[in-house]
């Protein structure tokens, strides 16, 4: 864990996906070799801050809502409207632009009359555009355009939404214009734009010769050791707050991710919706080896706060992987979307986190067990993960190593051991030291 990190548990708790990882059903248990089991239970070891975080019911989540686009409208009844026409040409300019970026899924699941719509919003947002007359009547279809061309445009930081203006003759709109409300000068976000692409290049670079899901995971660490989560930070919609400042919130997170693994040729997009069914969120969707997942960065950042009263409970570790690679099965129960096009199908756990790395149990499998614990020794790891397929092979596996004792077969030395037992997630958490 960075030296940043502890030095801000007293301050910032993080994050969605915790109390799944640590709810009230689960618990910290010590277990000490030769004597009967008799684990310590308590409600949580965890005190926990109001923030992006799951908890083990409705009623006890909070999240922060995403800013919704700050958009104005006027109404002007005239048959000459001051906006200008954009030229054909550039917009073709611009189609072709966009084709060749490393991101277009929403503009390749519109229609063509949106596409050239979308074009059109792309080019006056690009440009620092205002007062553009837009092919549209439609205020409805200019709004899902303009979130298209936001979903798919990470680098657009600096644009908070938009005002248009209608002319209209006997209440009926007969054009639109269109202008991009922005943050800061096109000179400021051009400069602004450097120092991402500077961090951003170094994050690249190291994760060169990798295959893909080592790509996916260094990206998924990176950004969780790197990032605060931080209600309220400057920029915390935008890729600014991960780059520039390292506090954001869901949706800086999943632009970040969204924009490093693009960089680095990989499918990334966003999927926007509600956490546990109550306040708005935004994920990603990753394409690893042919194969499609969901990928939760902010809450797989499991930042705590120390209770200063339960200093004998073991610290958590600071990645939960829960939420790395899943498919839909894995997070229906806690993610709702809201898809502003179709979205991919996610049905896949070849490269899931817990199977790629080798402990995902479909049964309680010994020779499995011990070459987990083994690299985890190895690779000087605070914990190993244990990961179920179902509820019968996790009931099977808590029996084998708690309650028969076989869990010191793998440890080394070990004469006591920590663990928190996630039976919501058929999930084992087993602390190495």
């Amino acid at each position: 864990m960075s030296r940043r990190k502890k030095n801000s548990y007293n301050t910032i708790l993080t994050v969605l996906g915790i109390l799944a990882f640590l709810s009230v059903g689960s618990a910290v248990l010590y277990i000490v070799y030769g004597d009967r089991l008799l684990p310590v239970r308590s409600e949580s070891s965890y005190d926990h801050v109001p923030g992006d975080y799951q908890a083990s019911s409705p009623s006890e989540v909070l999240v922060e809502s995403l800013l919704e686009p700050e958009v104005t409208i006027h109404v002007e009844e005239s048959a000459d409207p001051d906006g200008k026409s954009l030229r054909e040409d550039d917009i073709s300019v611009c189609q072709a632009e966009i084709l060749k970026g490393p991101n277009h899924y929403c503009y390749d699941h519109l229609s063509q009359e949106e596409q050239h719509l979308y074009a059109e919003v792309y080019s006056v947002l690009k440009t620092f555009g205002s007062d553009a007359l837009l092919t549209t009547q439609d205020p409805e279809q200019l709004k899902k355009v303009f979130s298209c061309v936001m979903l798919d445009h990470p680098e657009i930081f600096y644009v908070t939404g938009y005002s248009l203006t209608k002319y209209t003759r006997s209440n009926v709109i007969e054009e639109i214009s269109f202008s991009g409300k922005y943050t800061m000068s096109e000179p400021e976000a051009k400069a602004a734009m450097k120092q991402v692409e500077a961090v951003a290049d170094a994050c690249v670079q190291r994760a060169e010769g990798l295959d893909e899901y080592g790509k996916v995971k260094y990206v998924y660490e990176w950004l969780i050791r790197r990032c605060n989560y931080v209600l309220g930070a400057e920029n915390n919609q935008n890729i600014l707050s991960v780059f520039l400042t390292t506090d954001t919130v869901c949706q800086g997170y999943a632009k970040a991710a969204q924009y490093l693994l693009n960089k680095m040729g990989l499918f990334c997009i966003l999927c926007e919706g509600e956490a546990m069914g109550r306040e708005a969120h935004v994920w990603n969707i990753v394409k690893v080896d042919g194969d499609y997942y969901f990928l939760d960065v902010t809450w797989g950042d499991a930042s705590y706060t120390f209770n200063e009263a339960q200093e004998g409970a073991p610290m958590p570790p600071e990645i939960n992987y829960e939420y790395m690679c899943v498919p839909y099965d894995e997070i229906a129960g806690t993610h709702v979307i809201q898809e502003t096009v179709t979205l991919p199908v996610c049905n896949s756990m070849r490269d899931n986190y817990y199977v790629r790395e080798g402990v995902y149990f479909t049964e309680v499998n010994s020779d499995q067990l011990r070459e987990a614990f083994a690299n985890a020794y190895d690779n000087v790891q605070d914990t190993v993960s244990i990961k179920c397929a179902d509820s019968l092979v996790f009931a099977d596996m808590e029996r084998y190593l708690i309650d028969e004792e076989h869990i010191f077969d793998f440890l080394r030395g070990n004469s006591k051991v920590n663990y928190i037992k996630m039976e919501e997630r058929n999930l084992l958490l087993v602390y190495l030291n």
